[in-house]
């Protein structure tokens, strides 16, 4: 009996498989969801200081970005399987090696390099799970996957330093990069173009939206991490305690959970324009309740409030939008364009808060981020209008 026909491949259309590919498109850059963990490990026992951990953590960062933007041009010629299974192969060393590495400038390189093979994954992965036969339900097990891994590793990870050291934060991400190649064997393969009727159903004006799409992607992420930035401090500066902080921020990010099961579970029951359009909403409100935080009491009940709309808005709002690319562009190169696009959000909203703040005056940042996401709203109209579905394919 040959190998081919001992691994049994999950079916392609089944919660196995829309499980296993998120898994997979989540460790390319795994670091992103208990980046905490990460700066305080590299600041901590490892010894550096908290600047040079934070230049470590974006140097990862752009490598990632450089990563996704290769792999744009390398979705349509490459067999993803064998893609992934060389890349992570080697991510698999980077980020065990990492133990090795003690000196700042080879700790970049290094991170870099890692950053690059990383963000080559992700951009694959996005690709495949886009020419799944429903985006809404593989971006939502994404970010579902995101947000659990995130909150377990935090959680764990200061036992696990007392067990294995200062660097099990980089053995945690070479074990995640490992069960991946573990998970490719059993994935099925998938054609480098979507061959699904919603697929094949072209619209005259896909470039516009594909374009409007990603523009509402990038001031989503903008705004939604300028906030998260900064929210510790602004807690702070409505008299909260720091205890009580991290508290309600931990408590109300579980919400981010039900926020990405929504597309995995709603089976468009409910329009994709409406549940998109009430959570930019749900977000701008936010960022004008934590306005309203500073300066009216109780600052607690309106903080936590803001904090549980946005936490559980954004990963929903994510999910759909990069549905959208995903029914845009039968390849799947769209939504590895809208990593990139979303990535490069992420890395400019904190600068963007930081250039708004006006010492511990926090109402211009807030108010500009309230504007972004209704701009966001505006461009995301059109584009989720057109691709609206009556029903969903049914999993097996």
């Amino acid at each position: 009996m040959s190998q081919r026909s001992i691994l049994k491949k999950a079916p392609p259309n089944s919660l196995l498989t829309y499980g296993l590919l998120a898994f997979v498109a989540m460790a390319g850059l795994s670091y992103i969801n208990f980046m905490p963990g990460v700066v305080n490990a590299l600041a901590g026992n490892i010894g550096f200081s908290d600047s040079e951990a934070g230049q470590v953590i974006a140097m990862n960062g752009y490598g990632g970005i450089v990563g996704s933007t290769v792999a744009i041009f390398l979705v349509r010629k490459v067999r993803w399987q064998r893609a992934m299974f060389a890349f992570m192969t080697m991510l698999t060393a980077l980020d065990a090696g990492t133990v090795w590495i003690n000196e700042y400038t080879s700790m970049l390189a290094w991170r870099f390099a890692a950053g690059v093979l990383g963000g080559l994954c992700v951009g694959i992965a996005f690709s495949v799970l886009a020419r799944l036969e429903n985006p809404d339900r593989a971006f939502g097990l994404l970010l579902f996957i995101q947000f659990s891994i995130g909150s377990i590793v935090i959680s764990l990870l200061p036992i696990l330093e007392n067990l294995f050291g200062a660097y099990t934060v980089f053995y945690i991400m070479a074990l995640f990069v490992l069960l991946s190649l573990i998970f490719l064997p059993f994935l099925p393969g998938l054609s480098k173009e979507k061959t699904t009727a919603c697929a094949s159903n072209t619209q005259p004006h896909s470039f516009t939206h594909g374009l409007l799409t990603l523009l509402a992607i990038l001031l989503y992420q903008i705004a939604a991490s300028a906030i998260w930035a900064y929210v510790g401090l602004i807690g702070l500066s409505a008299k909260i305690s720091n205890e009580e902080v991290s508290l309600y921020i931990a408590m109300t990010g579980l919400l981010g959970l039900a926020g990405a099961l929504l597309p995995v579970i709603n089976h468009n029951r409910v329009g994709r324009l409406f549940q998109v359009v009430i959570g930019v909403m749900l977000s701008c409100s936010a960022a004008l309740l934590i306005e309203a935080a500073l300066h009216f009491s109780p600052s607690i009940v309106i903080y936590i409030t803001a904090m549980a709309l946005l936490f559980f808005s954004w990963p929903a709002v994510q999910s759909y939008l990069l549905a959208v690319t995903a029914e845009l562009d039968a390849s799947g190169r769209l939504s590895t364009i809208a990593a990139v696009v979303s990535s490069l959000g992420m890395a400019s909203g904190p600068l963007l808060a930081s250039l708004l703040l006006d010492g511990n005056n926090f109402s211009v940042m807030l108010y500009t981020c309230a504007g972004i996401f209704l701009m966001s709203a505006v461009l995301l109209f059109n584009p989720v209008q057109a691709r609206e579905k009556p029903t969903a394919p049914a999993l097996q």
